[in-house]
């Protein structure tokens, strides 16, 4: 299993939001199976929980030079804390 940390830009959730991310692999959104994304800490914060609401995956057009169909993953992160917290992505998958 690969092991990716600290993928993507950091970005703030607030308290009782959801974030929607959307990563796929290169070349041309390469299929690589099975992959897991988890939110990654960038401050301590006590008593925050980060939520997976929801890992997918969907299939974009590509233009016709690029081969037709590209693999997209997805993944939601829900706050379910009082306060805001910095993070962005650990992605896991068996390529």
């Amino acid at each position: 299993m690969a092991h990716w940390r600290s993928i993507g830009g950091i970005t703030t959730i607030a308290p009782g939001a959801t974030a929607y991310w959307e990563y796929s692999y290169p070349p041309n959104g390469r299929d690589v199976g099975v992959t897991v994304a988890a939110p990654n800490a960038q401050q301590g914060q006590i008593n925050v929980e980060y939520f997976v609401v929801g890992q997918g995956v969907v299939q974009r057009q590509t233009g016709i030079d690029e081969g037709g169909t590209a693999i997209h993953y997805t993944v939601r992160i829900k706050n379910l804390g009082t306060i805001g917290f910095g993070y962005n992505l650990n992605i896991g998958d068996w390529q």
